[in-house]
């Protein structure tokens, strides 16, 4: 069945309902922080130097710098790629560089590449110490290497701006120009609109949410599935469950505990499919009978869908499909794990049986039980 079925009978609704959930990028929730600086802030991406979101009142806004350009969140502009120290998603970060040159390696604060005109010549780290891409030495800045739940907002909030956070209301942020992250506390709230202290009435406080985390644990290297994010899960340091996400493109797999491709990845029942997705519509993880799906906007979730009686959701072709292909799709997808067609076996019995059926019941006690009239009624209908 094609997708155009799905798009026509959902699409309004879906869009609708995918209003309020939001934008995450592994456990970086990009909506949460736009609700922490003043409305027309730009801030980076740790996916991707091709695009940026401006922060608005009805959330963030996805928007892409034109081709050959990269996004400078420090100047809040999109520059030619050379010009920009940006490394997420990049294929080669020693691209257009000449000479020698030390690059950061994305997603991490003590380790780095060496490039010689333009080519990856080596990786190595600055243990416990930090790599500083701008000096390209490594310095003595705190560098965390142990799994931790904390994002260094300096790596995609501007200097020189006051921000709020989403777990107090008190507490007001500050980038450096140097990527250090200073925070201090209000006496009574921070005004993320004002930029500045005062007192906490109306909305002011309204974008602290409590997020939650599984208990304290005792044995480290345990690990326990994210169900609202398939990309994140939860590791034990040994106290507590910090919150961990997986490389880009991959799902926590629930039976085998670890990150696999998305596809085939048994996520956490619940969790939000639209991550990493490059389709408009994705399965909802179901184990039962893979019948479920939603509708995708910039990476949030709309409400799940039923496909009809009979049909399953192949999210390959974008449609509802016969129960008939099922057996093959779940091979391959993860979301469906387990899933069977229904049982739809009962029906009137052929006529090459009709004889041996007749012989059995003949010989069995006049008077139907129960449960064998209503098996008979059944079929019947």
């Amino acid at each position: 069945m094609s997708g155009m079925y799905l798009l026509a009978s959902i699409l309004c609704l879906a869009v609708a309902g995918s209003l309020a959930e939001s934008i995450l990028e592994g456990n970086y929730n990009v909506t949460a922080l736009c609700t922490s600086v003043k409305y027309g802030v730009q801030v980076g991406s740790l996916e991707s130097c091709d695009y940026y979101y401006v922060c608005t009142p009805s959330g963030p806004v996805k928007t892409n710098c034109q081709a050959g350009y990269a996004y400078n969140y420090v100047t809040q502009t999109c520059s030619p790629e050379a010009q920009v120290n940006c490394y997420y998603g990049v294929e080669n970060p020693c691209a257009g560089s000449t000479g020698d040159k030390w690059v950061p390696v994305a997603g991490t604060c003590n380790q780095w590449i060496y490039c010689k005109n333009g080519v990856n010549s080596g990786q190595g780290s600055c243990g416990a110490l930090s790599f500083d891409p701008t000096s390209q030495n490594c310095t003595y800045a705190p560098c965390n290497t142990l799994p931790d739940s904390e994002i260094n907002y300096c790596n995609v909030v501007p200097p020189g701006i006051y921000f709020g956070t989403t777990t107090d209301c008190r507490t007001y942020n500050y980038c450096y120009p140097n990527g250090k992250l200073a925070s201090a506390n209000c006496e009574f709230a921070f005004l993320v609109q004002q930029g500045g202290c005062g007192y906490n009435t109306g909305s002011n406080c309204d974008r602290v949410v409590t997020e939650a985390v599984p208990n304290s644990c005792d044995n480290a290297g345990d690990v326990e599935p994210n169900n609202s994010t398939c990309g994140s899960y939860y590791y034990c340091n040994g106290k507590n469950y910090v919150t961990m996400s997986c490389p880009i493109g991959q799902y926590f797999d629930t039976i085998l505990e670890k990150c696999v491709a998305r596809q085939q990845a048994v996520a956490a029942e619940g969790c939000n499919r639209c991550q990493y997705a490059n389709t408009a519509f994705v399965n909802n993880v179901n184990y039962e009978s893979c019948n479920t799906y939603y509708y995708c906007s910039n990476g949030v979730n709309g409400p799940v869908t039923n496909c009809p009686s009979g049909y399953y959701f192949n999210e390959s072709e974008q449609g509802c499909a016969s129960m008939s292909e099922l057996g093959s799709y779940v091979t391959n997808n993860g979301a469906c794990h387990g899933a069977q067609a229904p049982d739809t076996t009962t029906g009137a019995p052929s006529s090459d049986s009709t004889n041996s059926e007749q012989t059995e019941l003949s010989t069995a006690s006049d008077a139907p039980t129960k449960s064998t009239a209503t098996t008979e009624n059944s079929a019947g209908k």
